[in-house]
Formats: C-alpha cells, structure tokens, sequence
C-alpha cells in the first residue's frame, strides 16, 4: 500500500472516492489493507485488489444521467413558468379584444344617437352601455400589484412588504419592480419568500426587494427584465441598485409624484 503513496507513471487517483486508482490500461482497481487474525492468534497483513472498473463507469454514468435530470428539470420548470405566463397573457388579450369590441358597439351607438340616425336610440340606454363598458373595464384592468401577488400564488412564494406603501405611479413602479424580482427568485434563487421594505420621507420613497432563495454565486448581469426596470425607473427621475454578493437585494428610489424638487438625483 505504500507504493500507492507515490504512484506509477500512468495511474491516477480517482477523486473524491478512497484507494481507487486508474491504470494505464484504462481499468480501475479499488486496494484495500485489513489485519486479520488466524485461529491460533497469529496476526497478518491482508492486501486486497479488486477491478472495479464496470462499477466506477456505472457510478461515472449515475453521475452524469443525475446532472442531465437536474438540467432537464430546470428546463421543464422553466417550460412550465412559460405556460402560464403565456396562458395568462392569452386570456388578457382576449379580454382586451372584448373591451375592444364593446367600446367600438358603444361608440356607434353614441353617434347614432348623436346623428339622430335611429329614433329608437334614447339617451338611457346610450348611458346604460357606456356603464357597462366601464365596468367591464374596472374587471379586466388588474392592478400591479394584483398581477404580483397573482404569480407569487402561482410560483407557491410569499411576498411580504413592511412600510406605508406608496400610491399612484409610484406605487405601480415599486410593484414592477417586485415582479421582475419575483420572477428572477423563482427562476435562479428557489425562492419562496419575496420581501420589500419601503421607507419614506418628505421627497421620496425608497424600497429595498430582497428574497430567501440562493444566494447568486457571481456578480449578476442585467438582463431584459431588470435593463427595461432600470429604464423605466431612472426615466421617471429615479434611481436603482443591484447587489448580488453576499446576497441578492434590489434598492429603487422614487421622487414623490408632483415633487416640485425636480429631479432629486441630478
């Protein structure tokens, strides 16, 4: 066994497995050194050397099936994240193209009762179908933070915000911003908690989005979610920060709406 401590030209040590070695012929051999014990007492050395080189191919092979179910796992969650967002999408283009269609009704009916082309038009009924497109309007318009907290239920995360909550443009960007990040945590992080700590004063709001998930393993890149989000961010006179390590947390910082300040971060 001391010669394995300074092996051969051509044998290699398997890693991460114990006295396994590879031999220039391409078969591995697992040695192994007990003490034995004869019926009279008598002690000895025992050296064994067994080819264990279908099973180091098998357990390489195990290795390498586990990494492509893990990849293909990945994909598929990925696939099936697609699927409803794509289904989600779908059912909000239908419900525009209603929109669309009850507007455009209601739109020639006020002409033709405008015009005085129907005598049957009554001006009732003209308020009654524009009531009835307002409506239809007010269900279909989800708010941002409704769409949020609608793929957070469906990703299975928690999302917790501590702090008074802004209002109007304000509070659509911060909820924005905590959609993209939902949508990274459950991507790359696991995640399944996704919190924003808002903190307020006379000018501005300024949230902190962070996640339980894994922590990134580099400095992350910004993709389209999080460029399009700083755009529309530093577009209103706003400012955001990435940090990747040790953890992940995004900082956005919004001027109030009507802040006659100006641009705070100039």
């Amino acid at each position: 066994m001391e010669a394995l401590h300074h092996l051969p030209n051509g044998v290699v040590r398997i890693p991460d497995v114990e006295n396994i070695f590879r031999f220039p012929d391409n078969t591995v051999w697992r040695f192994e050194k007990t003490e034995v014990t004869d019926k009279y007492g008598e002690r000895y050395i025992q050296l064994t050397a067994a080819d264990v080189t279908e099973l180091q191919r098998a357990s390489v092979q195990l290795a390498d099936d586990c990494k492509k179910i893990e990849e293909d796992s990945k994909k598929l969650k990925q696939l099936s994240d697609n699927v409803v967002a794509l289904a989600r999408e779908k059912e909000r283009l239908d419900a525009k193209s209603a929109m669309h269609d009850n507007l455009a009704a209601c739109i020639t009916l006020t002409k033709q009762y405008i015009t005085g082309e129907f005598d049957g038009v009554k001006a009732d009924t003209v308020c009654r179908e524009w009531e009835k497109v307002i409506a239809f309007r007010d269900v279909i318009r989800l708010s941002e933070k409704q769409k949020l907290l609608d793929s957070a239920k469906t990703g299975g995360v928690t999302v917790r915000i501590k702090g008074e909550e802004p209002t109007g443009g304000e509070a659509e960007l911060m909820y924005t911003a905590m959609q993209v990040c939902l949508t990274n945590a459950i991507q790359y992080a696991n995640a399944t908690e996704v919190s924003a700590n808002i903190w307020e004063n006379e000018y501005s709001y300024t949230v902190m989005i962070r996640n339980n998930g894994k922590p990134p393993e580099k400095e992350i890149t910004e993709g389209g979610g999080l460029t399009n989000l700083r755009h529309r961010i530093e577009n209103s006179g706003g400012r955001m920060t990435v940090q990747s390590l040790p953890e992940f947390s995004l900082v956005i910082e919004m001027p109030k709406h009507g802040n006659s300040g100006g641009n705070l971060w100039l």
